[in-house]
């Protein structure tokens, strides 16, 4: 089948798939009233963010079992502990200034973006009472408040917006990774992204000792064949001796196919 239709294939299944978890997510959010405002609108952007984003970070890994619990761990630690992180460093006031670009930083991962929005819709009234304005011993005002409007820039609005740019930031990669654009970077090689230029072929095929013997007999008889060439001189019309040695072995198969049983009507033929 063509990328395009195995890609989004896999992307609408996928974000269907994730969907489900998530409606019961915000139905139980509204059922025990626990429904912090706008975080319904950052979990219905949740999966078209996230499924692309795997799709381009599994080309890492040439393990799926090495991939799904590096993944496993990734969105652990972006979504659970560096949103912690970034919430304790931004609400003491010495450390704020690093807490804040790492607030912008950490939005690389979808998952952070997610529970960032959700902590500060559940506590962002304590990080506001916290970010008051100071003044040096110069009388410089130094900035620490942020807007308190829920979806200002800074808090959701700023989430919302870049879950968005995920989905078309990672599809775009998806692309380029398809359409092997990296062999044109010889530093992807060096730092092991092959993509899909190391894709596996298959199985390795145990040869049967027939297949064996068959190899055999066919290599030497082009061996014997060479040989008899080089000795006689080149092919002619009038050399039926040779003419039989130039002699080539052919096999023709006639209306060979492949037919899979649906178990319900007649078989559907794949190969032919």
């Amino acid at each position: 089948m063509s990328l395009a239709g195995y890609w989004g294939s896999n992307l609408i299944f996928d974000v269907l798939m994730a969907y489900i978890p998530i409606a019961l997510i915000i139905l139980l959010m509204n059922v025990f009233s626990v429904s912090y405002e706008g975080t319904w609108v950052l979990l219905l952007l949740y999966p078209p963010a996230i499924v692309p984003f795997t799709y381009v970070t599994s080309f890492i890994f040439k393990s799926d079992i090495n991939a799904q619990i590096v993944t496993l761990f990734l969105h652990f630690v972006s979504g659970g502990l560096l949103v912690i992180v970034v919430y304790v460093l931004q609400y003491i006031p010495v450390t704020m200034f690093v807490g804040d670009p790492l607030r912008w930083t950490f939005c690389i991962f979808p998952s952070f973006c997610v529970t960032h929005g959700i902590l500060f819709s559940a506590s962002g009234a304590l990080l506001l009472d916290s970010r008051v304005e100071d003044t040096t011993d110069e009388g410089v005002i130094i900035p620490r408040k942020i807007p308190p409007e829920i979806w200002a820039w800074y808090n959701l609005k700023g989430d919302a917006v870049i879950l968005v740019c995920h989905f078309f930031f990672w599809i775009f990669i998806l692309t380029l990774i398809e359409l092997e654009v990296h062999q044109n970077f010889s530093w992807c090689c060096k730092f092991g992204f092959d993509f899909s230029s190391k894709r596996e072929l298959g199985p390795e095929l145990i040869k049967d000792d027939d297949v064996i013997a068959e190899e055999k007999r066919v290599a030497s008889q082009n061996a014997e064949r060479k040989t008899f060439i080089e000795s006689h001189g080149s092919l002619t019309e009038s050399n039926k001796e040779v003419k039989d040695q130039n002699h080539v072995d052919c096999i023709r198969v006639h209306n060979f196919q492949k037919e899979y049983d649906t178990g319900c009507g007649l078989p559907v033929r794949a190969v032919r």
